[in-house]
This record gives C-alpha cells, sequence and structure tokens, in this order.
C-alpha cells in the first residue's frame, strides 16, 4: 500500500497542474536552428560494437551495437532490466564549455511492445546531470529528458530535480505521447541566468513542462550553473517486468539550437 501511494504521488506532483506556478511562463519564440559548434558530439561511429565511447563511464548494461542506427552503422543500445541505469556517463571535457545554458539534442527509439506499470507509473531518465543547486548549495539531479509511463500506455513529458536529502521535483505534461520504435527527435534547453527550460520533440515544443523563471528565481527549477556529468541512456526507478530495450543515436550539445544539424544527408532512394 506504502509503494502504490508513493506511486500516486508521484504522478500528482508531476501533473501539470501541481508542478508549475505563476512565474512559469513559457517562452514564446521558435529558435531557429544555429550556427555554433558543437560543444559535445558523439554519434558512436568510432567505438566498436560492445564498448563505449571514451572518456565515457557506464552503468548497467549498456554498450554501442551495429545493427541499429539512427545514421551510419552503429547507435547506443540499453538492454531490458527490471529497474535501474543502464547508462553512459561523461564529466568534464566540454561541461565547463557548456556552463548553465546549452541546447542538447539527441534521437531515440524504444522496443515495442513496452513494459507496462504493475498498479502505478514508470518514471524513466534518458538525459540527467549532476550539479549543485544554486539555491540550496547541495547534491542535485538535474533530469531534462524525463517520461512518466501511466496505466493507459501513454506518458508524460516531465523536468525533474532530484535532490540528494530533499523531495524531488518537477513539471510535467499530459499523457499524451507513446513510445515509440521509430526514432524521435528530443531537443531541450536549459538557461541558468532566467532559470528557463524547454522541451521540443520531433520539433514540436511540449509547452506544458516549458518555464521561464527568471533570474535568480530558483524555487522549482533549480538550473545549474554547470553541470557536473552528464548521463545518457535509461533509468527507471519502479519495476517494469520485462524491462526497457532502447537505443539512442546521435547525441549533440552547444550553445545554439541544434535540431537536425551535423547529420549525414539522407541518401536518396533508387526507383
Amino acid at each position: 500500500m506504502i509503494r502504490i501511494m508513493a506511486l500516486l504521488v508521484l504522478a500528482l506532483a508531476f501533473s501539470p497542474a501541481h508542478a508549475g506556478g505563476q512565474d512559469a511562463r513559457p517562452a514564446a519564440d521558435d529558435p531557429p536552428l544555429g550556427k555554433g559548434k558543437f560543444l559535445l558530439y558523439e554519434d558512436f561511429e568510432a567505438t566498436a560494437a560492445g564498448q563505449i565511447p571514451k572518456g565515457y563511464t557506464k552503468t548497467g548494461a549498456v554498450s554501442v551495437v551495429e545493427d541499429v542506427a539512427h545514421s551510419g552503422k552503429r547507435s547506443l543500445r540499453m538492454d531490458a532490466a527490471a529497474n535501474g541505469p543502464r547508462r553512459i556517463t561523461v564529466k568534464g571535457a566540454a561541461l565547463p564549455l557548456l556552463g548553465g545554458q546549452h541546447w542538447g539534442r539527441l534521437y531515440f527509439k524504444v522496443q515495442l511492445p513496452a513494459p507496462e506499470p504493475a498498479g502505478g507509473v514508470i518514471h524513466s531518465t534518458l538525459v540527467s546531470g549532476s550539479a549543485q543547486s544554486p539555491l540550496h548549495k547541495d547534491p542535485i539531479e538535474v533530469r531534462v529528458l524525463d517520461t512518466v509511463l501511466g496505466s493507459q500506455g501513454t506518458h508524460q513529458w516531465i523536468y525533474n530535480v532530484q535532490p540528494s536529502k530533499r523531495p524531488e521535483f518537477g513539471k510535467g505534461s499530459s499523457y499524451k505521447a507513446k513510445y515509440t520504435d521509430q526514432w524521435t527527435l528530443a531537443e531541450w534547453s536549459v538557461d541558468h541566468a532566467t532559470q528557463t527550460y524547454r522541451l521540443f520533440i520531433n520539433g514540436e515544443e511540449v509547452k506544458e513542462v516549458a518555464f521561464s523563471k527568471g533570474a535568480g528565481k530558483f524555487e522549482g527549477a533549480e538550473i545549474p550553473e554547470v553541470f557536473e556529468s552528464l548521463s545518457f541512456g535509461w533509468n527507471n526507478y519502479q519495476n517494469a517486468g520485462k524491462g526497457f530495450v532502447a537505443w539512442i543515436d546521435d547525441i549533440a550539445l552547444g550553445k545554439d539550437r541544434i535540431g537536425n544539424l551535423g547529420l549525414p544527408p539522407a541518401k536518396k532512394k533508387t526507383p
């Protein structure tokens, strides 16, 4: 009973009605793709199958494969597990250059049929960063690409922060999205200076999760001055039975919006 109640509280906390605020106003513009250089880029093409890229550490069953790819021949596969992380993590390198403001993008897809929640929800993180809270000065995990799967086979997108010793908080969209075995483009934007967060899926903004608190207004946002590490993969916190199998490819981060930039030209189909 305690576990079920905890899951219900999780779902309520990330509902649109309980995660915003009058100061959480999404931006109205639709930024064009930028021209700045990539500060972090990984397409997995230089990594042998069964390995992970140099400069990263791994947690759980995750490795490069060469039978599935968004571009090129390789991608990163997260194997099935009931719960827990299957991800790669990078520290140092380009992170100080990113500072507290960056745009990120990646492509991902999920093996179907995806797991279903057993009496609650399944909260899964695809991209997160470790940092120090600008408000409380304690360690936090900032989850910039996050989902919560409900009982109807649909999931919400959420912005979620997990402090080390305080309750987590977040802002979530409606439960309208579905996992797909087709490549999905996910773009996120964070800005410490204005405490702004935005999310785009296949080029369309998920405005329900967007917010722009304003300078120095850290409550309910806590976007850090700099990320100490960034992790990419899959981490579900509730039991997912047989578990999720998913793939990630073409990760890129920079100061400007990236979208589909940096990808090889699409091959023309022969008649």
